[in-house]
C-alpha cells in the first residue's frame, strides 16, 4: 500500500506500511555539512597527495643522482684500474725482456766463468803445492843447519 504525494515544498512522501520518508529539493543542513566535509577531505586528499607526490619525487631523485655519482665513481676507478694495469703490463713486459738480456749474457759469460773456476781450483792445487814445498824446504833448511854446525 503505497501512497505518493506532494507538498508545498516540493517534498515527495511516500508512505508504506505507515512509514513516511521525506526529501526536499534542497539539501539539509547535515547534507549540506557532509557535503562540505567531503569536499574539504577530497581537497586535502588531493593537497596531501600532490605533497607525497613531491616528496616522493625529491626521494627518488636523490636516489638516482646518488646512483648516478656511484656509477660515474665506478666508471672512474675502472679508468684509474685500467691505466694501472696497463702501466704493470708494460713494467712486466721490460722486467721480461731485462731477464731474457740477462740469460743470454750469462750463456755467452757461462764459459769464462768455467774456466775461473777451473782456474781457481788450480790456484787451490798450486797454494796447496807452495805450502808443501815450504814445509819441505824448511826441513831441509833446518838438516842443513845441523849439518853446517858438526
Amino acid at each position: 500500500m503505497t501512497d505518493e504525494g506532494k507538498s508545498e515544498e516540493g517534498v515527495i512522501e511516500k508512505v508504506e506500511d505507515g512509514a513516511t520518508v521525506s526529501r526536499s529539493s534542497r539539501p539539509s543542513e547535515s547534507e549540506r555539512i557532509a557535503a562540505e566535509m567531503e569536499k574539504a577531505d577530497s581537497e586535502r586528499l588531493e593537497r596531501v597527495s600532490h605533497e607525497l607526490f613531491d616528496k616522493l619525487s625529491v626521494y627518488l631523485e636523490t636516489e638516482l643522482s646518488g646512483t648516478k655519482d656511484t656509477y660515474a665513481l665506478l666508471q672512474e676507478l675502472n679508468t684509474l684500474t685500467i691505466d694501472q694495469y696497463s702501466s704493470l703490463s708494460h713494467s712486466a713486459t721490460q722486467i721480461k725482456d731485462s731477464l731474457h738480456d740477462l740469460d743470454v749474457k750469462y750463456k755467452l759469460l757461462l764459459p769464462y766463468l768455467e774456466q775461473l773456476n777451473q782456474l781457481d781450483v788450480s790456484v787451490a792445487s798450486l797454494e796447496q803445492a807452495t805450502l808443501r814445498l815450504d814445509a819441505y824446504t824448511k826441513v831441509l833448511e833446518s838438516k842443513f843447519k845441523k849439518l853446517e854446525k858438526r
